[in-house]
């Protein structure tokens, strides 16, 4: 077990998105650190690790996120954090974007982590306790062609946690973001082939593209008790992206 993590021993812990990518690592992460990790997801397509568990989900559904949150805690008696880490990405600009890809962007990523949020908050106000970690992006902070909707979505999602922890907050309950920047998933597969990605990669401080474990490792520290007076920030997971801008004169 990995004690600097030993917040979350015995917790359980809610991640839509859940079976592949960051939200995966994530899970990885906190079961490791002794959690019951839920993995929901709309799809499962490869083994879990020991101390996760499948459920299918599409976080655009509110009855179904509903009857998930009420079965989860059925079965396991508390949901003590929750993950929301379920995205999708559509490129296009401002002309080339049709209104279906603007919408469905929004529904998946700001709409869905509404709903789950809402759906957990309910009982963790109850309880007095709880938190919330929301996956965002760099860019939500900051802006990028060809990309609005996405764009977009991720900076409601930041705002968005800074209002719930207004709401949450005299609750006991903590919601936080995380923004990931350029991280080897299956969603970012094939940027490499780009003739625009080692200059992607250069911008990023540390002169390399991040690993999922290092965003999870960030997920689980905000998940756990070793985050109790951490609320409504969102944390870059950049490699420095997001903290300056260096142009190579050479």
């Amino acid at each position: 077990m990995n004690e600097l993590l030993s917040g979350l021993k015995g917790k359980v812990i809610l991640i839509t998105g859940g079976a592949s990518g960051i939200g995966l690592a994530a899970a990885e992460v906190a079961a490791a650190s002794g959690a019951h990790v839920i993995c929901a997801d709309v799809a499962q397509s490869q083994a879990l690790p020991s101390g996760c568990e499948f459920q299918a989900l599409d976080v655009t559904d509110w009855g179904m996120t509903q009857a998930l949150v009420e079965k989860v805690l059925a079965q396991h008696g508390a949901i003590d954090g929750l993950v929301t880490s379920a995205g999708i990405s559509r490129v296009g600009n401002l002309q080339e974007m049709t209104l279906q890809e603007w919408e469905q962007v929004l529904q998946v990523n700001l709409t869905g982590t509404m709903l789950s949020a809402r759906a957990v908050a309910a009982y963790m106000k109850q309880r007095k306790q709880g938190s919330i970690v929301a996956v965002a992006s760099i860019n939500g902070i900051l802006g990028n062609p060809s990309n609005l909707a996405y764009c977009t979505s991720k900076g409601a999602v930041i705002q968005m946690v800074r209002s719930l922890a207004a709401d949450l907050g005299p609750h006991g309950v903590r919601i936080n973001a995380i923004s990931p920047g350029l991280i080897h998933t299956p969603m970012t597969a094939g940027l490499d082939q780009s003739p625009a990605y080692n200059g992607f990669v250069k911008q990023h401080l540390l002169h390399r593209a991040g690993q999922a474990h290092e965003v999870g490792n960030a997920v689980a520290f905000l998940l756990s008790d070793m985050a109790s007076f951490i609320t409504g920030t969102n944390i870059p997971v950049d490699g420095g992206f997001s903290a300056a801008k260096v142009i190579e004169m050479y």
